[in-house]
């Protein structure tokens, strides 16, 4: 398994086209350490194998090698620990071939935890137990770091990755398909969050294929979605619209009211970033009809909690791109008044479009107080993508001409890079 987990390495690295040197800058270890570990000549830690695994973005695939490695070395050390003791005692060392003369089994006890490498079977018990832990996750999300969360998903992922490898085709397969899918989806989120936009576009790929195994239209329309809403924050408003009217001309009959509405809303909000105000106000008002229509059948069972104030203020931030921003402040207002208080980076988000608007009122004064808010709670987070949203709010408050603002969110940051 060593030299298993070796080829591995040297495989995914190829593949990337990067040198050792290379890999070792991104995981901070040395080219000649790692390029032991290729050869299988030393064993690697699980910090290194870790390091590796985020920089090569193989989802926990190395990680899940390693645990066999760490089994195999276990078995060999014990093996020649047995072998000296016997030596020293001047007696023949273990037998571990087959049954011998003298009466052993032949049975090699100490292989049978090699059976361990064999797939597992699956039932419906496991994967409702699979779905759970990556639902908790997601809620884990409002009280967690993106840093904090971001290696248990990936673990996660990798192991509902694994299962579906070893297993074959039929309803349980698909299950793990989407679950697979949706815990990429969320891991592609997390490396948003944490500013690797890369890293976060591989995790969207392996998402849609996952996915795909599963054959989950209305899922694949929820993948969409959030490439489309990672594009927009990324400043990319053309391929924002693209995602997110393929999602839309692809819905399947079976998907909720809620997670129509909240397609629609993104995409109006595309709309208004591409120049189109007209069609970006008819996408708003439908996504609100969406809203009021009835669920008989409730949620879909991946969609996050998207509700009226959620609506409002994905409202506000297109009604802030059409230089509307009463109406915005108003929207932002319905959306705080609505959000649950664990919300927090919610909350940021919504406050640094409300700052935005408020400074288009010409009241520097409350999106300065805003801003600072949002900053903190950014900072608290780890989040990187909203820290870019803050830096922004004080970008524009230089362009207005409010330099007073823009230096104050400057000693908030200097001050909170100080105390940590």
């Amino acid at each position: 398994m060593l030299a298993a987990l070796g080829v591995r390495l040297r495989t995914y690295r190829n593949e990337r086209g990067w040198t050792l040197h290379e890999l070792g800058r991104r995981t901070g270890y040395s080219a000649q350490h790692l390029g032991a570990v290729e050869r299988a000549a030393v064993v690697p830690s699980e910090s290194m194998i870790a390091a590796c695994d985020a920089a090569l973005l193989t989802n926990g695939q190395l990680i899940v090698m390693l645990a066999a490695v760490i089994r195999e070395q276990a078995h060999i050390r014990s093996h020649n620990l047995r072998t000296r003791r016997a030596a020293s005692a001047d007696q023949p060392a273990p037998h571990t071939g087959p049954a011998n003369p003298g009466g052993e089994s032949g049975v090699d006890w100490e292989r049978l935890a090699d059976a361990g490498r064999r797939s597992s079977r699956i039932s419906e018990a496991v994967v409702d137990d699979l779905e759970q832990i990556t639902d908790r996750q997601r809620h884990l999300y409002h009280e967690l770091s993106s840093t904090e969360m971001l290696t248990h998903v990936q673990a996660h992922l990798a192991l509902l990755t694994t299962l579906l490898r070893n297993h074959q085709e039929g309803r349980l397969r698909r299950r793990l398909g989407s679950a697979a899918g949706e815990a990429a989806g969320f891991a592609a989120w997390l490396w948003f969050d944490l500013g690797d936009p890369v890293s976060s576009g591989h995790s969207y790929a392996h998402a849609t294929d996952a996915v795909g195994e599963a054959g989950d239209q209305g899922l694949s329309c929820y993948i969409n979605g959030y490439q489309g809403l990672v594009a927009a924050q990324l400043g990319h408003p053309d391929r924002a619209l693209t995602h997110l009217s393929e999602a839309i001309d692809t819905i399947p009959r079976s998907l909720s009211p809620t997670t129509r509405s909240w397609l629609t809303i993104l995409r109006a909000d595309a709309l208004a970033r591409t120049a189109r105000p007209a069609a970006a106000r008819k996408a708003i008002h439908q996504a609100r009809e969406w809203l009021t229509q009835p669920r008989p059948d409730g949620a879909d069972p991946w969609m996050y909690e998207f509700d009226e104030g959620s609506l409002a203020a994905h409202a506000g931030n297109c009604h802030l791109t059409l230089n509307q921003p009463r109406d915005a402040i108003a929207d932002f207002r319905e959306a705080l008044d609505r959000l649950p208080s664990s919300c927090d980076r919610r909350k940021a988000r919504i406050q640094i479009g409300m700052a935005h608007a408020h400074l288009a009122c010409g009241d520097a004064q409350e999106a300065l107080r805003l801003g600072g808010a949002a900053l903190d709670t950014f900072a608290r987070r780890g989040s990187a993508a909203g820290l870019g949203a803050a830096r922004a709010l004080r970008d524009a408050f230089a362009q207005a001409g409010v330099h007073a603002a823009a230096r104050a969110l400057d000693d908030q940051a200097h001050a909170i890079h100080h105390d940590r």
